[in-house]
């Protein structure tokens, strides 16, 4: 006989009581020990793939480290959300929604910063980043869905608290200018798909509000000419920052300006570049209030103190006193 049994034969053995009866009842017993360890770890199991995450704290520092505050930007129309420069996308994206309907949304006290260039949302049960981008991302498995009338594409990514939305803005081809398509990413607690179907659908609603088409683009990246009203050219759309560029060079020189799509006009063999990608630099003058650097027949200005974006002009006999005849207007003065 067993060891096991022989001993419980010994301890639990009763009079008038049959080994094969003590077998039997001690098996029974084991087997309903077995039932509830197995029911257990199923509950177990099952708890832990279902169950909320649990809420975390918001930090105390806000922005976090790589992130940028959010500044005041004007909030373009039509498919001109889509020609963003990059330190302006993210921007936008955040400030489509108010906070309070971010709040709504997510249910929650919202954070709200840039980092990397696209918008980056957090609460307590949540996080979200939504950023325009030249492709959608690879998607594995995803179900076709339609975001305020654009195509989109949703799926889902293991454990289900988190997933990706791609939505087609405009039919335009992409550029180093042009980003034609919305990524969002959502994770969190709850039902994320039908959350983040929700905030693309608001998204898309608010930013491409009636408006311009994109711009014709020939081949050496030249746009038609426009003259539209004075507006500032900082945290604008590539085009409408070409068009303002002309329209000031035009009034202070004289002739046609040719616009680019990138943030360039020339104008009688003086060329105005806007850009958002500059190398850290000092500026030691001042120039319509506004840093400066004049070197030769070159004026580079610093637009913003809390961003990167610059204008240069480059080719003029007298850079500074051009800078200084339309650099206000060109800053919305």
């Amino acid at each position: 006989m067993p060891p096991l049994i022989t001993t419980l034969r010994a301890r639990c053995s009763l009079p008038g009581v049959k080994t094969s009866a003590v077998v039997g009842i001690v098996v029974a017993v084991l087997c309903s020990f077995a039932s509830v360890a197995t029911a257990a770890g199923y509950l177990w199991t099952r708890a832990d793939v279902e169950q909320p995450l649990p809420a975390r704290a918001l930090p105390a520092q806000w922005p976090g480290k790589d992130g940028q505050a959010l500044r005041t930007v004007p909030l373009p129309t039509g498919e001109l959300v889509t020609a963003l420069p990059a330190q302006t996308g993210g921007q936008v994206l955040c400030q489509t929604l108010d906070q309070e309907r971010w709040e709504a949304l997510l249910g929650g006290k919202a954070l709200r910063e840039v980092r990397d260039g696209a918008c980056h949302v957090l609460t307590t049960t949540s996080e979200v980043l939504l950023a325009l981008d030249e492709q959608g991302a690879v998607l594995r498995d995803p179900a076709s869905v339609d975001v305020a009338g654009h195509p989109g594409e949703l799926e889902y990514l293991p454990p289900k608290v988190n997933a990706r939305l791609d939505v087609r803005l405009v039919d335009a081809p992409a550029s180093a200018q042009v980003h034609p398509f919305l990524r969002v990413e959502v994770s969190g607690t709850g039902a994320v798909d039908t959350l983040t179907e929700s905030i693309a659908r608001e998204v898309v609603s608010a930013a491409m509000t009636p408006g311009p088409a994109l711009p014709a683009r020939a081949a050496d990246g030249s746009i038609p000419l426009q003259r539209p009203a004075p507006v500032a050219i900082v945290d604008a759309p590539w085009p409408v920052i070409s068009w303002q560029l002309c329209a000031e060079l035009s009034r202070a020189l004289g002739g046609t300006g040719r616009p680019r799509f990138d943030g360039r006009c020339t104008v009688r063999g003086v060329e105005a570049v806007y850009t958002d990608k500059v190398t850290p630099r000092v500026f030691p003058e001042q120039i319509a209030g506004r840093p400066a650097v004049v070197t030769g027949n070159t004026v580079a200005i610093k637009l913003t103190d809390d961003s990167a974006q610059e204008l240069t002009i480059t080719g003029a006999r007298d850079p500074r006193g051009l800078a200084e005849a339309v650099l206000p207007r060109l800053l919305g003065r």
